[in-house]
């Protein structure tokens, strides 16, 4: 995965990332009802902005190569549904540990999972 040449789409004024599928250790997946509620936005160098189904949050991120840290993010607490997927995608997004920018596809590895996004 080429984060070197992700970096030029990672960041500016771009398309929100948005998310495909929220992969778990095990090998499954997430049913995911409004995938279109589920997007990243790289601010800048550090910032983060995230909605999370009915929530919006923001925090800060780290970049190393193609290791991710994302600190604490401060979110909206409401009540999307019973079918919501916010609490699975905050999950493995605050417990980050790699990104992988290929193309139009993103990919963010945790301790939680995987999160899968496109432009």
């Amino acid at each position: 995965i080429d984060v070197k040449a992700g970096d030029l789409v990672l960041f500016g004024k771009c398309a929100p990332w948005k998310l495909q599928s929220i992969e778990t250790l095990a090998g499954g997946f997430v049913g995911l009802s409004r995938p279109d509620n589920y997007t990243l936005e790289f601010a800048d160098a550090s910032r983060l902005s995230v909605k999370a189904d009915c929530n919006t949050c923001s925090g800060t991120y780290s970049l190393s190569g193609a290791s991710l840290s994302v600190g604490a993010l401060a979110c909206t607490k409401a009540f999307c549904g019973a079918a919501s997927s916010d609490t699975a995608f905050l999950e493995v997004l605050s417990n980050a540990t790699s990104i992988g920018v290929r193309g139009i596809e993103l990919s963010i590895d945790s301790s939680r999972g995987t999160l899968r996004l496109t432009r």
